[in-house]
C-alpha cells in the first residue's frame, strides 16, 4: 500500500530521520523533509530523500505532517505552521497535548516511538481517541513500517507509555552499560565485553519475543534451583530490583505529566 500523497517530515534529528528513512525504504510514501541542519540535510538527500531547509520551500499539499522537533521549537513556529484542511498532523514530541495540537490541525495523532526506530524496530504508542479509520489506518502503516504499534484511548495512558516503552530502551542500555562494566572486571576485553552482554540481550529478547511462555517463565526455566544465575538473582532480589523499577518509571510518567502541563 502507498500513501497517494507526500509526507511532510518537520525535523530530522534521530528520530525524524530514522523514521524519515525506514518510510523511504518501504516506498510507502514520498517524503518532503525539513532538515535545518546542513549535514542531515545533505546524508538523507544522499539516500534520495527530498529535503528542504526550511518550511517556506516544502509544497503544500501532502497527506501528513509528522512533527518530529523539541516542544520549545513548536512553541515558536506554531502559528507559522500551515497545515491544510483534512491533513493530519502526526507529533512525536513529548509533552505536547492533543488540545495543544488540534489548535493547528483538528485531525492530530500523538506518538510515542523509541530509539530502535533507527534500526526499524521501534515500539510506538499511538493516541488520538476521535480519529476516523481511515486516518487510523494510515498511522498503523507508517508506524509499522518502524517497528510496532500499541494504540491507547486516552492521554494519560500515553503517560505509562513514555514510561515503559518511551524511555525503556534508555533503562536497558543502563543494565547493559552495568554488565559490560562487570564483564571487563572480570578480565574480559571490551570487545569481548560488548559482544557477550549485547548478543544475550538479543537472545533474550527474541526468545521472549517468539515464545508463547510468561516472562516469569523464561526466567524460571533458566534459574536451577541452588544454581548461578538463582545466586545472581537473589542479589537483586535483595536490593530491590522490582521497586526500583517500579518507581523508575513512577518518575519517568510522573515527568512526562509535567512537560504535558
Amino acid at each position: 500500500m502507498k500513501i497517494e500523497k507526500p509526507i511532510l517530515v518537520l525535523g530530522a534529528g534521530n528520530m525524524g530521520g530514522a523514521m524519515a528513512r525506514c518510510w523511504h525504504a518501504a516506498g510507502i510514501a514520498n517524503l518532503q523533509v525539513v532538515a535545518r541542519n546542513d549535514a542531515r540535510r545533505e546524508a538523507l538527500r544522499a539516500e534520495g530523500i527530498t529535503c528542504y531547509a526550511t518550511l517556506a520551500e516544502a509544497k503544500d499539499d501532502y497527506a501528513m505532517m509528522v512533527l518530529a522537533i523539541k516542544p520549545q521549537q513548536f512553541a515558536a513556529m506554531q502559528h507559522e505552521l500551515r497545515v491544510a484542511e483534512g491533513t493530519l498532523l502526526m507529533s512525536i514530541m513529548a509533552g505536547v497535548p492533543l488540545a495543544t495540537l488540534q489548535q493547528v490541525a483538528p485531525l492530530a495523532v500523538r506518538v510515542m516511538p523509541n530509539l530502535p526506530a533507527l534500526i526499524g524496530e521501534s515500539m510506538s504508542g499511538a493516541c488520538a481517541p476521535a480519529l476516523d479509520a481511515p486516518h487510523r489506518a494510515m498511522v498503523t502503516l507508517l508506524l509499522e513500517a518502524v517497528g510496532k504499534v500499541a494504540w491507547v484511548e486516552d492521554e494519560e495512558t500515553l503517560h505509562a507509555v513514555t514510561a515503559i516503552s518511551g524511555s525503556g530502551s534508555g533503562y536497558v542500555f543502563a543494565f547493559m552499560e552495568a554488565l559490560e562494566a562487570a564483564a571487563k572486571n572480570h578480565g574480559f576485553t571490551p570487545e569481548m565485553a560488548r559482544l557477550l552482554v549485547t548478543q544475550t540481550f538479543r537472545g533474550a529478547a527474541l526468545l521472549a519475543d517468539q515464545s508463547s511462555e510468561t516472562l516469569s517463565q523464561l526466567r524460571q526455566n533458566v534459574t536451577s534451583p541452588g544454581g548461578t544465575t538463582q545466586a545472581g538473582l537473589g542479589v537483586f532480589t535483595q536490593q530491590g530490583l522490582a521497586q526500583m523499577v517500579q518507581e523508575a518509571t513512577e518518575a519517568t510518567a510522573s515527568r512526562s505529566r509535567e512537560l504535558a502541563g
